[in-house]
């Protein structure tokens, strides 16, 4: 939620309690843009995941796999790689 001390009101529209807010300082739209950059990779985070997910869905596959098991390792460290640098940035902001 962006903090109230970052907007400013435009106009009030139908009486008192529905107003429209507009974000006056960069550091609202620094919020923003750090909101849109963990949903990018939270995003990427699930592509990673989409294609072992299927795999591992399959009735045999264990004995006849759609990917190969380098391919389904190889895929899951990206998505592991990936999650710890959405948790760094989290943290670090």
């Amino acid at each position: 939620m962006i903090p109230r001390e970052h907007m400013r009101i435009i106009s009030p529209k139908y009486g008192t309690h529905s107003m429209i807010y507009q974000m006056t300082t960069l550091e609202g739209q620094n919020t923003i843009t750090k909101k849109l950059r963990h949903v990018k990779i939270q995003v990427i985070r699930c592509l990673l995941f989409i294609l072992p997910a299927i795999n591992w869905s399959l009735p045999n596959w264990a004995t006849d796999p759609l990917l190969s098991e380098p391919v389904v390792n190889g895929l899951m460290l990206g998505e592991a790689y990936t999650c710890v640098y959405q948790s760094i940035r989290n943290i670090c902001g």
